[in-house]
């Protein structure tokens, strides 16, 4: 987790905002995740949590849209913990859902396309400031801190939960929050914007896990499942405003 933030943080400061998190848009958080989760508690076990992460990746969509708006008139703390509640409204939503796995890809795709439609547009140009030397090593502190956490409630929580954790907005808050105190609001609508144009990539993933990994060894199938990402995504890459 420490290289993947450090890597998509240099991606931003040389690509832009929009690419950056195009590349930070990839399941580098939720991969890791559902891959120890299947190792911990095998292949069915991961493959269970997929209904429930499509759901909780809803929330996660949501979270981006909200502090998206929301930027432009707040700090980066109280927009952060209302987008946060927001995923959590959604992840509350969906305990009990009967839903299939096919219902929950198409409301997720639907979900997906009307925002980035009536996704905000930045107002203005973000212009590159240079950031202090703790920036990175700190980033990297607080993903890792969400992805051992969320990893160790998998024991307790059990599929349901673990499946709607899994899409739980770390890379992409990390990445709103130091780019909106840094850089402000516009900076962090571009970064968010190419975090969901990615989501298309992280559908293709979930679905992924729920076929490919029952069906063959842990790490070939999520090797496998990352080429498909980065397949589906090349496609998304020429939408970036």
């Amino acid at each position: 987790m420490p290289p993947l933030i450090a890597g998509v943080t240099l991606a931003v400061r040389k690509w832009g905002a929009g690419l950056g998190g195009w590349v930070g848009g990839f399941p580098w958080v939720a991969g890791p995740i559902s891959f120890f989760i299947a190792l911990e508690h095998g292949p069915l076990f991961a493959a269970s949590t997929i209904t429930s992460a499509l759901l909780g990746s809803i929330g996660t969509i949501l979270f981006a849209l909200v502090y998206s708006i929301l930027s432009a008139r707040m700090r980066w703390l109280p927009t952060v913990l209302i987008s946060y509640a927001v995923f959590f409204v959604v992840a509350l939503l969906s305990l009990g859902s009967t839903i299939s796995l096919l219902s929950a890809t198409l409301l997720n795709l639907f979900v997906l396309t009307a925002v980035l439609y009536f996704f905000p547009k930045p107002k203005s140009k973000s212009d590159y400031r240079k950031q202090p030397a703790y920036d990175i090593p700190l980033r990297m502190m607080v993903a890792t801190f969400f992805v051992v956490i969320l990893t160790q409630a998998a024991d307790y929580l059990g599929p349901t939960w673990s499946g709607i954790l899994t899409p739980f907005p770390i890379m992409t808050s990390t990445l709103a929050v130091f780019t909106h105190s840094q850089q402000g609001s516009d900076a962090a609508i571009r970064i968010l914007y190419g975090l969901m144009l990615a989501g298309y990539g992280f559908v293709a993933f979930l679905v992924g896990v729920a076929f490919l990994v029952p069906q063959m060894q842990i790490a070939p199938a999520y090797g496998i499942l990352m080429i498909g990402t980065m397949i589906v995504n090349a496609i998304t890459i020429r939408l970036i405003r």
